[in-house]
């Protein structure tokens, strides 16, 4: 079986939400901060990673009922450098694979995920 989702941030307003570090503690993984603050625009990493998370937990339809939280889901990039989704916890237990894209245009990230449910073969 498969689902999607899709989500669509504002890099402005992530932006002014990145102010605070409790919500960057609780949105990002280790990895995923050093890369985007490494990087020469990080807003707009930020939040297409942001997107990218709200994507999957649609796609997920389980929103926080089943444990998973925002570090379940970590975005980080293939060799090649597409957006590439890595399972933790109870989501890793869920699901197998995620496919994930992210886009941006006039100040705004939009990602859209696909999942296929592990009962799926």
């Amino acid at each position: 079986m498969y689902s999607t989702g899709i989500d669509i941030a504002s890099i402005e307003r992530v932006k002014k939400s990145s102010n605070d570090d409790a919500f960057l503690d609780r949105l990002l993984t280790d990895s995923e901060r050093k890369y985007i603050f490494s990087k020469r625009h990080p807003y707009k990493h930020l939040a297409g990673r942001f997107a990218a998370k709200e994507a999957v937990m649609k796609a997920l339809g389980t929103g926080w009922s089943k444990g998973i939280g925002w570090k379940d889901i970590e975005v980080a990039n293939a060799p090649d450098g597409r957006p590439e989704v890595r399972l933790h916890s109870n989501a890793a237990v869920m699901y197998k694979k995620v496919l994930l894209s992210i886009s941006y245009a006039d100040g705004l990230a939009v990602a859209f995920a696909v999942i296929e449910d592990s009962e799926a073969h």
